[in-house]
């Protein structure tokens, strides 16, 4: 007994020391993963976190297809599943054609976009570039961000440099590093003050792609100063309910009454995620009403300092570099395939590993499944 209560006595020191320490966020990352039964984020964390909800306000169901179906060939099945995925839809010629879910999802299960949120936050910054609430990509970040401090003798980046990685912020990306800012990003209870104890610098601004989820944080910050409101009720008003979301979504915040998680942690249906596949594309069009810029997703979805990644959206690799997609952590992905009119939803819980460089081998079974399709 008396060693029981020592090591307890022990426990409750170490959480204390912890929770005053500058890693306390160390122990909602330990709830919020371990506590589930993981050993990182996944796609169900959000009770873990404050959010800031965007009801539905404009619901525009999506259409069934009332002729044969696609069907998953028993390898991409075989994969798909050993891959551990919740859901997945395919949306042809703007009607669902292919919709299954496993485990407890359903059609109005939320789930963590991770890094797809960054195209949408890409797509957020255009938006308001187009109502006037920002003059130009090419405006520099102290423009917005006043207080963020440019090292002497480093170039100022831009917001497009934020938005296509390129602008070299004195950080390296480790999702699986607890002790690093991208950890602390993600858990920590201030992330403006992270973000902007991060420098740029580490390479010139617009030169060289460096995928860091910083970047897109610090773009997050600017959005909210320029349009002098909450990104999450901006975009439910300026985008989501346009694409017509059929159910409430929620965004991660790093407190109550926070400031979003740009970079990550919009919670969505796979329906609604299917809904910004078809808006873009169709050429940020919907119903003859421009939503996003057409000439503008164009060049997002064209290889900046890098032939794989654009403002915002990854591209897939030969021979599918006319592919294109919202990415995010263990396979989240919103894929868009314009040659065939199609979106492409998955979400879940594992990625099965890179096929090749930052792709990983759920994309590849999917992607080979289309090939068999059209080829058939």
């Amino acid at each position: 007994m008396k060693t029981a209560k020592r090591v307890l006595a022990v426990l409750i020191v170490l959480f204390l020391a912890l929770k005053f320490s500058p890693y306390g966020y160390l122990i909602k990352g330990v709830k919020g993963a371990y506590f589930d039964g993981h050993t990182s984020a996944h796609i169900y964390d959000r009770k873990h976190f404050d959010q800031r909800e965007m009801p539905v306000l404009n619901s525009v169901p999506l259409v069934s297809s009332a002729v044969a179906e696609r069907v998953l060939d028993p390898e991409a099945r075989a994969q798909v599943e050993a891959y551990e995925t919740t859901g997945l839809l395919v949306v042809e010629q703007d009607q669902v054609v292919l919709e299954e879910y496993w485990d407890e999802h359903t059609p109005s299960t939320m789930s963590n976009s991770f890094s797809m949120a960054k195209s949408i936050i890409t797509m957020l910054v255009q938006i308001a570039v187009q109502d006037g609430y920002i003059d130009s990509w090419d405006d520099p970040i102290t423009k917005y961000i006043p207080e963020y401090e440019i090292p002497e003798g480093a170039i100022e980046p831009t917001l497009r440099n934020f938005s296509t990685m390129t602008a070299g912020m004195q950080i390296k990306e480790n999702y699986k590093a607890p002790l690093s800012k991208t950890a602390k990003l993600y858990y920590g209870d201030n992330v403006v003050e992270t973000a902007l104890s991060i420098p740029v610098g580490k390479h010139a601004a617009g030169e060289v792609f460096e995928y860091q989820s910083a970047q897109t944080q610090i773009l997050t910050i600017a959005l909210s100063r320029a349009v002098g409101e909450s990104i999450a009720s901006f975009a439910n008003r300026e985008l989501f309910a346009k694409a017509g979301f059929e159910s409430t979504a929620t965004w991660h915040l790093d407190q109550e009454g926070g400031l979003e998680l740009g970079f990550c942690c919009v919670n969505a249906s796979v329906r609604d995620y299917a809904k910004l596949g078809q808006l873009v594309l169709h050429h940020g069009n919907i119903d003859g009403q421009s939503v996003v810029d057409s000439s503008f997703l164009a060049m997002a979805s064209t290889g900046y300092r890098s032939p794989e990644y654009g403002h915002g959206f990854w591209i897939y690799p030969e021979p599918h570099q006319n592919v294109f997609a919202f990415r995010g952590m263990l396979g989240q992905d919103i894929i868009i395939d314009r040659a065939h009119n199609r979106v492409i939803v998955r979400v879940g819980q594992r990625s099965g590993g890179k096929f090749t460089r930052d792709f990983n081998r759920v994309e590849l079974a999917l992607l080979e499944q289309m090939d068999r399709w059209d080829n058939n």
